[in-house]
């Protein structure tokens, strides 16, 4: 487990009636190096003055922090409540209070996301479901379903908006219990990211969610564990009986974003030689190069960032994504326009400008960068990657059909049937998907047919 200082330790009154939250609460904060007498207990009615006592800040990117420091901890348990029961939550007064009660960022009025209240509150849900048709017909990616048991993360990044209070279950039993049931209704889905919402290894072993889910996936036919992070965090997992159904994905930076805007997480060459120790202990390893950042010097280190990995990994599959925000303003706080390709900054200015106000992020994803810019960064890659390591598949996560149809000829696969590091569909080893289920089955099918992105 990390070693961390959280100003604030909390516990919600209902997580405590089970002996098996008790005893992984008092793991937990015996890693955290405190006492159990420290830990807060309390009731829902008392949530909205810890909120404001703490004051947390809401949906504010920790760049932008005056004060960053470890995340508080709210420590609640899963109520495995209805939808209709979720919705009726957010109409209650409690729930506005909570929402009421963070502290805002100078004039920013920046709330908390109503799935952190939700969550704060025992009533969030363990998966959810991205939907590509629903998310923005513009992007290309899949519908599937995401675990989650916690939200929150330490690890500081610079554009993340998720550092002021972890929210984590204790109910972990449950939630293995829960998993289980609905991966044997989801037999169309082959691969389960988990966990999108935090990045768990910051409270493993101790939590020990990790353990269990690779234990559970191990005893399945044909569907697959994905864990997902940024930390190096991971040799508890390497004498355990994984069965060769845990993917490792690690987002992989160079090292100089690894250091500068991802302050705590392993640097680019300790997550190469986590996933080096993984593969050895037989894990089919994965990178998402996300988010790309590019910072003075980009270029070469993205070359001597490939020629490690390469060196020393044998990587099942790359994707990439450039790194976004919703402004110059919002860059400048985040990560400084200094630090950045000075010719970059230039061109997100001139495009922000002849924006104006009359920006949507459906049409080309550019937060703040123009198509050009992401083009430019995108072949960079992709080239070196190629030149490297020819015979490893590439391919772009969450971007538009634009720069698909722009980037073709370099990628793996089509909108169609690539193979990428979090598609319901890839399982290890993949090369091509031949055959979709599930609910994009009918629109991919008709995406082949006329050899067209839809």
């Amino acid at each position: 487990m990390y070693t961390l200082h959280p100003r604030h330790l909390y516990a919600m009154d209902w997580a405590l009636q089970d002996e098996r939250n008790v005893r992984r609460l008092k793991r937990l904060v015996a890693g955290l190096g405190r006492d159990l007498s420290e830990v807060q207990v309390l009731a829902a009615e008392d949530l909205p003055q810890a909120i404001r006592d703490s004051g947390w800040i809401g949906e504010v990117r920790q760049g932008a922090y005056r004060d960053v420091s470890d995340p508080d901890f709210l420590f609640t348990a899963f109520k495995w409540v209805t939808p209709e029961q979720r919705a009726a939550l957010a109409k209650t007064d409690l729930y506005q209070q909570c929402v009421d009660a963070h502290a805002a960022y100078g004039d920013c009025k920046q709330w908390f996301t109503g799935g952190r209240i939700v969550a704060m509150l025992g009533a969030a849900p363990f998966f959810h479901r991205e939907q590509r048709d629903q998310w923005s017909a513009a992007h290309v990616c899949w519908t599937l379903h995401d675990l989650h048991s916690a939200w929150g993360c330490a690890h500081r990044c610079s554009y993340c908006q998720r550092g002021s209070v972890y929210v984590v279950n204790l109910n972990v039993e449950e939630f293995g219990e829960k998993v289980g049931e609905f991966v044997a209704q989801t037999p169309w889905q082959k691969t389960f990211r988990y966990d999108v919402e935090q990045d768990v290894f910051a409270l493993e072993p101790e939590y020990g969610a990790c353990e269990m889910l690779v234990r559970d996936f191990a005893k399945l036919k044909d569907q697959y564990l994905i864990l997902f992070t940024k930390s190096v965090n991971t040799d508890f997992l390497l004498p355990l009986p994984h069965g060769g159904h845990t993917i490792m994905l690690w987002t992989l930076s160079t090292h100089t974003a690894s250091r500068r805007f991802e302050a705590l997480t392993g640097t680019m060459e300790e997550r190469i030689e986590a996933a080096r120790r993984c593969q050895e202990a037989g894990y089919t390893v994965r990178f998402k190069l996300k988010p790309i950042i590019p910072h003075l010097g980009w270029r070469e280190e993205t070359t001597e960032m490939f020629e490690l990995l390469y060196e020393r990994v044998q990587p099942d599959n790359l994707s990439m994504e450039l790194v976004f925000v919703d402004s110059m303003d919002e860059l400048e706080e985040t990560m400084g326009h200094a630090n950045l390709d000075p010719a970059f900054v230039a061109a997100a200015a001139r495009a922000e400008a002849d924006r104006g106000d009359c920006w949507d992020r459906a049409v080309d994803g550019e937060k703040p960068f123009p198509f050009e810019v992401k083009e430019e960064v995108y072949r960079h890659v992709i080239s070196e990657s190629r030149r490297l390591s020819p015979e490893t598949p590439i391919t772009l996560c969450a971007e538009t059909q634009r720069m698909w149809a722009a980037l073709g000829d370099l990628l793996d696969g089509a909108p169609w049937n690539y193979p990428c590091n979090c598609g319901p569909h890839c399982t290890p080893g993949l090369r091509r998907i031949e055959h979709v289920a599930g609910p994009d089955a009918d629109r991919i099918a008709r995406s082949a047919a006329a050899g067209a992105i839809v």
